[in-house]
């Protein structure tokens, strides 16, 4: 009897072992780049996936009233990005409204390597703002 309790419990414990699993890499997240900039009026702290060529980047934008503190709400809120120092687009897009107020998403895709100038115009019932900002590496 003895023996058979022990047998049993081998094969018990030999049972509830997992069999060995491949090992695989998790898919590593590019690190997202950001920067704040500032009108007389919007606080705009944005962060961008890198960007890349012909590859689509999320812009994540947070924008801020600073007369009161308050996110910026109901805008419409456009990026125009142009090569360095030219004053033609190669892209436009409008970000869509994000789930928190103030929070804007816009999606770019670059064609081409290069460094670029990006426009965000912000429009709103209150507000009517342009920040050009420059030198965004596209690789």
């Amino acid at each position: 009897m003895p023996a058979l309790l022990m047998i049993s419990c081998f094969t018990l414990l030999g049972c509830a072992t997992p069999p060995p699993t491949a090992t695989s890499t998790p898919a590593v997240e590019p690190e997202a780049l950001s920067r704040t900039e500032f009108t007389d009026r919007v606080e705009n702290y944005f962060e961008y996936e890198p960007l890349h060529a012909g590859k689509p980047s999320q812009v994540r934008i947070h924008l801020t009233d600073l007369s009161d503190g308050s996110p910026v709400e109901k805008a419409e809120v456009t990026l125009t990005v142009s090569p360095k120092g030219s004053p033609s687009p190669v892209v436009e897009t409008t970000s869509r409204i994000g789930k928190v107020t103030g929070i804007y998403v816009a999606e770019l895709t670059v064609p081409k390597q290069g460094t670029y100038d990006i426009e965000f115009r912000i429009k709103n019932a209150k507000l009517n703002e342009r920040i050009p900002l420059t030198d965004f590496k596209v690789e």
